[in-house]
């Protein structure tokens, strides 16, 4: 069984903390972990680790943004005043100054624009909050949840509760974690239960209190969901304006009316019948389907009193959830890499980039060859983000993950009723998810035979057809593709179709092995452990860098992140020595040094290693970033342009050019040894480079 998955929710004050993690936990029930943080107490950055991390106000991700920066899993929760309080403010005098308190003005000043967009405007709301110099002289103060802020002398304190969080963005965090299919109506249920309870209420008041019943029923008019009530013998006594709006009958001629009569379609009177709730029923009238919930009212004798009817559009939840797929931040449909984060100097490596670079700006298919972990999805990221459409979702999908018969509903999309288990209504597909952006289909050599005409379809006509369904569907996605596979031999066995090849192979990129960029492996290693905020010069020792340098990589670039991670983690804070290394790299350097130097290892010593002469062999851009470190440690306070530094390579008798100082300077910025100034202001030497020239200079000497 895999990892749970992990939703983190970062709240200020323990209450908010409490209350929005309950909601979090009912509506995930189990299905992903909800940690909940209060930033007040024994908060620390490193906690900040989940597939989804919820934040619950906007103050709070402004002041945690260091640690957020480059994130595409955080979102800022939109938060509500919770229903089921809103009659406590009704029972204040109308035209009244109210101080409302929290915990900042802006969280203030925004509960504040949420009551009026309720439609509370005969309350003058004034904000109040810490560190407010004048503080108003009224005697009623309203608060959501925050009552310990009231100032002292305000004679009426109305609590409200904790602000919840939104449906919106209940539904934003189901499209993250892909459970909206599942959860949508279970979550259009816990809201209509906040309904109910406004209900219930308006129900119990009925025979004690005339005025609460009228307070009551202005909260059940101020809400967009239908709510209808009826007593035990069948007749109205609750019909809201959503309900008029929506059946297009007045109040007037439903209320005392057997609502069965009028509106049969939603069973009012089942549960009296059947003496049982329902919840999450889908119904349908005049077209249109609505999902409404039936809960039986009973007595203190157990005997049934009447039942409450909420109901909602159906649709509506679905226009939510597109509008938000509209957004790539909303599903996560985001390419997180640039061209920046694709490492290296290797002439074949840069040759490629350029090219995908000039393949980027176009609107053609890419085919994106190399072998296992070469960086082919760190690439069709980055030619996303370097598109026209960068700003568009980014889907990535691996063809040989997914077994055939569910690859196919996955990228096409199905019809209701398309196949025993589709879900009522359909489903888009990863195609159509795609509209307006890329989408990057992975090992596209395992697609099965099949669907490759269908894909081909998409290419040409720029359409697709759901699986069960008669018509075709406009799309415009552009297709990224990739393969470790010789596609011209699966071509020549039949396995793959000749159309298709030649449609995406107009515009391909060959990424290089490890194996065939070696002196792209220093760079490599030193960006790897600079993520892990360690000195890539003192990280291993000198048998431990010559065993890496030797080892072929199979694996690629995936395969030395990983080594570099593992190594990180079993190291502590101790330099990295020749055991520490995984089994099959220790096996491979012994295998390939001669049995005078494993005699020298075994017996304690190790061999003495020039770093220049041993791994400079290799990897001379290392002798040029020592000499530029050299020439700039001469001056260190004075800046020297690149005309300054080749001429005083040339002098040392380097024969290079322009280019490559730039690309090492660049190189020796992003590993904070130098400091590259404004236009023409040149390059400074740090004090971290010194101190690296320094070590270097100390390897010498051995």
């Amino acid at each position: 069984m895999g990892k749970p998955r992990t939703v983190v929710l970062v709240a200020k004050g323990e209450r908010n903390r409490q209350v929005l993690g309950a909601q979090l936990n009912d509506l995930l029930r189990g299905r992903v972990e909800v940690r909940s943080l209060c930033v007040d107490v024994n908060f620390s950055p490193s906690l900040l680790e989940g597939d989804l991390i919820v934040v619950a106000s906007e103050p709070i991700r402004r002041d945690l943004a260091p640690y957020f920066t480059g994130r595409s899993n955080v979102i800022v929760a939109r938060r509500t005043i919770d229903l089921r309080n809103l009659h406590l403010l009704l029972k204040l005098p109308p035209y009244t100054k109210i101080m409302l308190v929290n915990d900042r003005r802006e969280t203030a000043e925004e509960a504040i624009s949420l009551l009026y967009s309720m439609g509370f405007t005969d309350y003058w709301f004034i904000p109040v909050y810490p560190g407010l110099e004048n503080v108003p002289q009224v005697d009623i103060a309203v608060t959501p949840g925050e009552p310990q802020l009231v100032p002292p002398g305000v004679k009426q304190v109305v609590d409200l509760g904790c602000r919840i969080i939104d449906v919106t963005t209940l539904i934003e965090i189901l499209l993250r974690l892909d459970l909206l299919d599942e959860k949508a109506h279970l979550l259009s249920a816990r809201y209509l239960n906040y309904i109910i309870e406004i209900s219930k209420k308006l129900v119990q008041s009925l025979k004690d209190n005339q005025e609460l019943n009228l307070l009551l029923t202005t909260i059940l008019d101020k809400v967009h969901d239908g709510v209808m009530a009826i007593d035990a013998s069948g007749k109205t006594f609750v019909y809201n304006r959503a309900a008029e709006r929506f059946f297009r009958y007045p109040a007037k001629q439903v209320l005392g009316r057997r609502l069965e009569d009028i509106i049969p379609q939603i069973s009012p009177e089942k549960p009296l019948r059947e003496l049982k709730s329902e919840e999450n029923v889908v119904e349908s009238y005049a077209g249109r389907r609505l999902l409404v919930n039936r809960t039986l009212l009973k007595g203190e004798d157990n005997q049934p009193q009447g039942v409450i009817i909420t109901f909602n559009e159906l649709d509506t939840l679905e226009k939510i959830e597109r509008r938000l797929k509209a957004y790539p931040g909303a599903t996560g449909y985001v390419a997180k890499y640039t061209f920046e984060d694709l490492r290296g100097e290797d002439p074949v490596f840069l040759e490629c980039l350029e090219k995908a670079k000039h393949f980027a700006s176009t609107d053609l298919p890419v085919l994106i060859l190399g072998a296992t972990g070469t960086g082919k999805e760190l690439l069709a990221h980055a030619i996303h983000n370097a598109s026209p459409r960068h700003s568009k979702p980014f889907i990535a999908v691996n063809c040989a993950a997914l077994p055939k018969d569910l690859l196919e509903s996955e990228l096409f999309g199905y019809e209701e009723g398309a196949f025993t288990g589709a879900r009522r209504g359909g489903r888009a597909g990863l195609f159509e998810q795609a509209n307006g952006g890329s989408i990057f289909l992975d090992e596209i050599g395992d697609l099965p035979f099949n669907l490759q005409a269908k894909l081909l379809r998409v290419l040409e006509q720029k359409e697709v057809m759901r699986l069960g369904a008669e018509r075709v569907i406009p799309i415009d996605v552009r297709i990224l593709a990739a393969t470790s596979k010789d596609v011209k031999e699966a071509v020549d066995h039949g396995e793959f179709r000749l159309d298709l090849y030649y449609r995406l192979n107009a515009f391909t990129v060959r990424l290089p092995s490890l194996k065939e960029r070696q002196g792209d492996i220093p760079i490599l290693i030193s960006y790897f452990l600079q993520k892990h905020d360690r000195e890539p010069h003192n990280f291993f020792t000198s048998e431990a860098l010559k065993a890496l340098m030797h080892y072929p990589w199979p694996g690629n670039i995936r395969e030395l992140r990983n080594t570099i991670e593992y190594l990180v983690t079993v190291s502590g804070r101790r330099q990295v020595k020749l055991e520490d290394l995984p089994v099959e790299i220790r096996e491979y350097y012994w295998s390939s040094i001669s049995s005078h130097e494993r005699k020298i290892i075994k017996g304690g010593e190790s061999p003495r290693l020039d770093f220049l002469k041993e791994i400079g062999e290799l990897y001379p851009q290392i002798k040029i970033d020592v000499a530029l470190l050299e020439i700039l440690a001469e001056s260190p306070e004075k800046a020297l342009g690149r005309q300054a530094l080749l001429a005083a390579l040339k002098n040392r008798g380097w024969e290079i050019s322009e280019d490559i100082v730039r690309t090492r300077i660049k190189e020796l910025a992003n590993q904070k040894l130098v400091i590259i100034g404004k236009t023409r202001q040149g390059t400074k030497i740090t004090f971290k480079g010194e101190k690296w020239l320094n070590q270097m200079r100390d390897l010498l000497k051995q």
